[in-house]
């Protein structure tokens, strides 16, 4: 098995121009291949040569130790996901390799502040200890919201002084996304601390400004944060990109925005690429990973090299993957066999020069189960009179504001922690009025939260996730109708991914027979309680108007 190191360490760059000029055998020939090379929109026949998981030299004539017949199919960069949260997928880092590495996918840049808000800076030490027996490279970034915002709390608070022992871990690359725009723009200094910290490491500084324009955009890219991943709209990238970010365009199970952001791709923007963010297993192995979201931008009008290079060399340099992202002498021999380049087929996925294969060991981690709290078993779940209900969107994380009496079915947030605090509102735009979807998968801090009908119903699922120690279940009439253990923190499964996806499969299924309309009901549900993302979301504190950032008082409506 290909070990998952990062890219560090040494290599013996002497034996590199040896066997680039003849004087040693390769360890690996691929022969008769078309050559992907995205930072010159190419594509052209040549022979590639590898030593010591690097590439050493394109062109014919080699001689190697083993040879892989490529027959004239197309050799592409590895793909690499530069903004990524694996917990998101609801697998362990192994679970995910087995999805993603036959799908070109050889890198990804994990932000692993779910499981850094269950157990603190651990986490991402553990994310990065996974990743390195996963088959896959597994890069971070440094959780800089922990919590997300003053209105959350969660397993743990991260301040200035962890952020930056976080960002001295190595295979971290820079400060995560900082959702707390609002903190950046306010200058709370316990905001400004942590990007003190990302700055004074010297790395990236990673941004996520949902529905920020205008002068406060402006400020925003000020304060030194360099990318954005929340555009919606082309006039919201171009914006971006006027402002010296780079574009992440998004395209995930929750929010999928890459049909909107098409047009500005097809101006071959300088600094963009595509990002997944948050992607549920059953989709990926439906539909894909990175694979998918070349097919949609070659079906919407790019060039092919362009839309690879979005996937590879644009997010290497991004982060300073100085030596990934190309098929080219001296960089690591990372790259896959394509059958095309429009459904982009995958025939073979190559790391550090070998055939790719996930791992299937995973480090042990610490409990991080649910705690509700005594009260719960008689708990009953009012909701104030007066607030209004979330507006449910099936394709965004974003919801809209609803007047009071519009809702159909509640949704509940309980602290999953032990501080025995829950609280309730009326949604639409779900249709799932009868039965109760629980989750354990929150963000960012990951509580409990419940979407359905009667009390009963919502306790009995409650008790289900204690039950689990975490995961998602369906309850209709006191009964359990499906269910996915998630031990690992209340986050991940370490199944294999196909039975997750089936799992996950029979949970979607049981929610639509209980009148559900959202196509993925637990990743949408999993983003109703993250308080840094307009318009309602809800704690369990109460509702919090984000645009106007507060919590609502239970006898008003938001101005």
């Amino acid at each position: 098995m290909v070990g998952t190191s990062t890219g560090q360490g040494q290599v013996d760059r002497r034996r590199l121009v040896r066997v680039a000029r003849g004087e040693e055998r390769g360890d690996l020939v691929v022969r008769g291949a078309r050559v992907v090379q995205p930072a010159t929109r190419e594509i052209f026949e040549a022979d590639v040569l590898v030593a010591d998981g690097r590439v050493a030299a394109l062109g014919s004539g080699f001689q190697a130790t083993r040879v892989v017949e490529a027959r004239g199919a197309f050799l592409a960069p590895g793909f690499i996901d530069g903004h990524v949260h694996i917990e998101s997928s609801l697998l362990t880092p192994a679970g995910f390799a087995q999805a993603v590495l036959r799908r070109g996918t050889t890198g990804v840049v994990a932000e692993p502040h779910e499981l850094v808000n269950v157990l603190g800076p651990g986490g991402l030490e553990w994310m990065l200890a996974a990743g390195r027996t996963s088959g896959l490279r597994v890069w971070a970034s440094a959780p800089s919201c922990v919590p997300a915002s003053a209105f959350e709390t969660g397993g743990a608070c991260v301040g200035a002084a962890e952020t930056a022992r976080m960002l001295r871990v190595p295979g971290v690359l820079g400060l995560a996304e900082m959702m707390n725009y609002p903190g950046v723009l306010g200058g709370d200094e316990a905001v400004w601390a942590v990007l003190e910290a990302g700055r004074a490491s010297g790395l990236r500084l990673d941004g996520h400004a949902s529905g920020v324009t205008g002068r406060d955009l402006q400020g925003y890219a000020a304060a030194g944060l360099q990318s954005d991943h929340e555009a919606t709209t082309p006039e919201e990238a171009r914006e971006r990109l006027r402002a010296g970010l780079w574009l992440m365009v998004r395209e995930g199970s929750a929010a999928r925005n890459l049909e909107a952001l098409l047009p500005v791709l097809r101006d071959r923007p300088r600094r963009a690429m595509l990002v997944s963010d948050d992607v549920s297993v059953d989709e990926l192995l439906e539909l894909g990973h990175l694979d998918r979201l070349m097919r949609a931008c070659v079906t919407g009008g790019l060039h092919p090299a362009d839309a690879v290079a979005l996937v590879t060399c644009n997010p290497a340099e991004y982060w300073g993957l100085h030596e990934f992202g190309l098929v080219a002498p001296g960089y690591h021999a990372d790259f896959v066999l394509l059958r095309d380049l429009q459904g982009f087929e995958v025939l073979e996925t190559f790391v550090g020069g070998r055939e790719a294969r996930a791992g299937t060991v995973t480090p042990p981690l610490a409990e991080g189960g649910v705690a509700l709290g005594a009260g719960w078993s008689a708990a009953t779940f009012d909701v104030p009179p007066a607030w209004p209900v979330m507006q449910v969107r099936p394709d965004q994380i974003t919801t809209g504001v609803g007047a009071p009496g519009s809702g159909d079915a509640r949704l509940v947030v309980a602290d999953r922690y032990g501080r025995g605090e829950w609280s309730a509102c009326w949604t639409s735009g779900t249709g799932l009025a009868r039965g109760t979807l629980g989750i354990s998968v929150l963000h960012d801090a990951h509580h409990a939260a419940f979407l359905g009908g009667r009390d009963e119903d919502i306790r009995a699922a409650g008790r289900a996730l204690e039950h689990l120690g975490g995961g998602v279940v369906v309850v209709a009439d006191g009964e359990v109708r499906a269910q996915l253990p998630l031990p690992f923190a209340g986050l991940m499964t370490a199944q294999p991914p196909a039975q997750a996806a089936a799992a996950l499969t029979q949970v979607t299924a049981a929610c639509q027979a209980l009148g559900c309309t959202l196509p993925y009901p637990v990743t949408t549900l999993s983003f109703l309680g993250l308080t840094v993302i307009p318009a309602l979301k809800l704690t369990p504190q109460g509702l919090l108007d984000v645009a106007a950032w507060r919590r609502l008082d239970r006898a008003v409506t938001p101005a």
